[in-house]
């Protein structure tokens, strides 16, 4: 009879334990340092702060087109200026010894040419040996002591160095000057006689001097480069 009484007790603990904990919702388990997948922050967007610009790349320095004009001197104007007649100036270098009859053959046929048969003609470069066939060939050379104040203030070691170029006017004037699209515009007008040396800053660093001679009325004059 006791024993009856004990199990019957203990069935009935047991149903009422099944049922309370059947009611009661499950307590979360305690943290073990694990990020559960429903917080993970992996797949959450990342808000950029209210404060953050975008970042923009600045453009390369001088990727823009210019307009500018150019900083020159005419050192040496002689609008009285005239060069020989061809077949004088011809007879006047034959008389040197260092030409002589050298002149009919090459190179100096072409060169004598080229210097005779251009009213523009500019530099980079500045050397007295160097100058010596532009001077003599082009017909400059009689006005050398008027233009020698062109060289007697540092211009020499200037253009050598690439901050300075050169520029021969033969029956020309200078009107203006300008850098625009990666070169020189040089407006001249046609005169009668004379000769200006005009220097000028350079804008650029390249092995040529990148030169377009125009009228004021368009007409483009073909320039000749005394560095040779």
């Amino acid at each position: 009879m006791g024993k009856l009484l004990h199990r019957n007790l203990l069935c009935g603990l047991m149903t009422v334990a099944s049922i309370f904990l059947a009611a009661c919702p499950q307590q979360p388990l305690a943290s073990t340092g694990e990020i559960s997948p429903e917080v993970s922050s992996v797949d959450a967007p990342i808000p950029l702060s209210s404060h953050e610009t975008p970042v923009v790349l600045a453009r390369p320095q001088g990727a823009e087109n210019t307009n500018q004009s150019v900083p020159f001197e005419v050192c040496a104007n002689l609008p009285a200026w005239e060069r020989s007649p061809e077949a004088v100036h011809f007879k006047e270098l034959q008389a040197m010894p260092r030409y002589g009859s050298a002149l009919n053959d090459e190179p100096l046929k072409s060169l004598l040419k080229e210097f005779w048969g251009h009213q523009v003609i500019s530099f980079t470069t500045y050397g007295l040996s160097a100058r010596t066939e532009p001077l003599y060939f082009s017909g400059v050379w009689t006005a050398l002591e008027e233009s020698d104040s062109c060289y007697n203030g540092g211009q020499p070691e200037q253009i050598n160095a690439g901050s300075l170029a050169e520029v021969w006017l033969i029956n020309h004037r200078l009107v203006d000057l300008h850098w625009a699209d990666g070169h020189y515009t040089l407006t001249v007008e046609p005169t009668d006689r004379g000769l200006q040396v005009v220097q000028f800053s350079r804008q650029e660093t390249a092995p040529t001097l990148a030169l377009n001679v125009v009228t004021p009325e368009g007409r483009a004059i073909e320039p000749f480069s005394g560095d040779w």
